[in-house]
């Protein structure tokens, strides 16, 4: 009996995904703190092709067909485990959340650090902070085809570029984003993938200088300009419950937590790391 009971209580494993221009290597102090705090854990640390320039320059398809297999392929997974991502690595563990099949291993609480959940978008009126290349190369070199299969086979984070000015040409092409958000069609199986997780934990900041807006951490987006951001609750695909926001929100299964941190500072403080994440993490499988 004591022997089950061990086997039933381990600590659930982690699946960690690194953000863009970024790789594995990136977070391996961040994994130590996880690993100083919960000895047991196992810790799987996933990278997109060869991490910093594939995280940018690989379509966001490949970068998922990439997250997959390395979750896939290891058998200490099978009986679900704790995303835990960075930045755009929270957008990749959305989509392999929302699109993944019954026989593949279930996420049992995603936890997100700065993540653009929402999209992404800068530039108008909205400073573009550090987020590498990509606002100035849409904004200024590309506009009139962001919203087009050579952009969006050119740029991974192109599928989660949601321009509030042009939204119309953003539902009818109809990017990745637009796909979870079940914006256009509601597919029955994203959502109810997406109301698995026990809980969605989700870490954003005002002071993050790479996330635009930083809201998007916490599915809150620019409204129909970049002057104006939306509150999850104030948005259509909430009200609508398209994909179980509003149900997981009733549910008080959304926890959202302000950090007042800079974007890299999320996984690199070791003090926030263990004092703030850690406790999210102790789960049992």
């Amino acid at each position: 009996m004591m022997l089950l009971m061990n086997t039933i209580l381990r600590q659930a494993p982690v699946v960690l995904m690194h953000g863009i221009t970024d790789s594995k290597e990136g977070l391996t102090d961040f994994e130590k703190y996880l690993k100083d705090s919960i000895p047991d854990l196992y810790v799987l640390n996933c990278e997109v092709g060869n991490g910093y320039w594939d995280s940018l320059f690989m379509d966001m398809p490949s970068q998922i067909k990439e997250l997959t297999n390395c979750i896939v392929n290891d058998v200490n997974l099978k009986n679900g485990f704790i995303a835990l991502a960075h930045s755009q690595g929270g957008f990749l563990m959305r989509a392999y959340l929302e699109t993944k099949s019954a026989d593949m291993p279930k996420i049992l609480r995603f936890i997100t650090l700065s993540s653009p959940l929402a999209g992404f978008f800068c530039g108008v009126t909205s400073k573009c902070g550090k987020f590498p290349v990509l606002p100035d190369f849409m904004n200024e070199i590309i506009d009139d085809l962001e919203y087009t299969d050579f952009i969006q086979n050119l740029l991974g984070p192109a599928a989660y570029w949601r321009n509030p000015y042009k939204l119309q040409q953003y539902l009818d092409y109809s990017p990745l984003l637009s796909q979870l958000d079940n914006e256009k069609s509601i597919n029955a199986n994203y959502k109810s993938n997406f109301l698995e997780p026990d809980l969605y934990v989700l870490f954003g900041s005002e002071n993050d200088e790479v996330i635009q807006p930083h809201q998007s951490a916490w599915f809150g987006f620019f409204d129909s300009t970049d002057e104006t951001v939306l509150k999850m609750e104030e948005r259509e695909i909430y009200q609508n419950d398209n994909f179980g926001l509003k149900t997981l929100n009733t549910q008080n299964r959304i926890i959202r937590i302000e950090t007042g941190m800079k974007h890299r500072e999320n996984i690199e403080n070791e003090t926030f790391v263990k004092e703030n994440v850690v406790p999210w993490v102790k789960m049992d499988a």
